[in-house]
């Protein structure tokens, strides 16, 4: 009789954390969870769509990188600018960056609060896996980007890197955490500007490096990335 009396409690102690782990998903209204997959599957076509134009451009991109970042190095060593373009739309394509971005805009992401702790160590990884053609690093091995502040750099998503834990786990980011926010928490990113000389490195087609060196020290953002 107490083996069952204790079975019958174990059985409701289950059915209680279950209730509690899936019931906030349930009670969720059916048409909010069409809309979520409807708007997931359209920003998916969209970015297969966009990656799908950029192989089918990929002869003029590093056309498209001289003229965005204003330095005419993506076209003297074209053949690297050619190859970092390649690594560009791989790195979007692995990171889901177009789909994330366009979910973020339509207010698909980011609903649940998170404190974000850390700052930028300048490792590049968030930059598209090191592949952004507008990505250099320095003699130390420490990342900045080409057009950092400029104009296109503010239409993306590099500046609100990391909105979520789920982004930081995706590039692998060692330099920072996410958590549950509390009531009297905000989401603080603190900018670092790295520290370093902006002395472009030594030429060479190494992954990530890009065609061209120089431009200003790179803070925290990636596309999202």
């Amino acid at each position: 009789m107490r083996e069952n009396a204790a079975a019958t409690l174990a059985r409701r102690g289950l059915r209680s954390r279950l209730r509690a782990a899936v019931g906030p998903a349930l009670r969720r209204p059916r048409v909010t969870r069409m809309r979520d997959r409807v708007f997931g599957a359209l920003a998916r076509g969209a970015e297969l769509a966009i990656v799908g134009l950029g192989y089918l451009l990929l002869p003029i991109l590093p056309l498209v990188a001289a003229a965005i970042a204003r330095d005419a190095a993506y076209l003297r060593r074209y053949g690297s600018g050619l190859r970092q373009a390649l690594r560009h739309i791989h790195g979007m394509l692995r990171g889901r960056s177009i789909a994330r971005f366009l979910l973020s805009r339509m207010g698909q992401r980011g609903r649940h609060r998170e404190q974000i702790d850390g700052a930028c160590t300048h490792c590049g990884n968030c930059c598209l896996y090191r592949g952004c053609m507008f990505l250099a690093f320095d003699a130390q091995g420490q990342s900045r980007c080409r057009i950092y502040g400029g104009r296109v750099w503010k239409q993306l998503a590099c500046g609100d890197y990391p909105i979520n834990g789920e982004e930081i786990e995706l590039f692998a980011c060692p330099s920072f955490s996410a958590r549950p926010a509390s009531a009297r928490e905000r989401t603080v990113i603190p900018i670092v500007s790295g520290g370093f000389s902006p002395t472009p490195p030594a030429a060479g087609d190494t992954p990530g490096a890009g065609p061209v060196e120089g431009g200003p020290p790179r803070a925290p953002g990636a596309p999202g990335g």
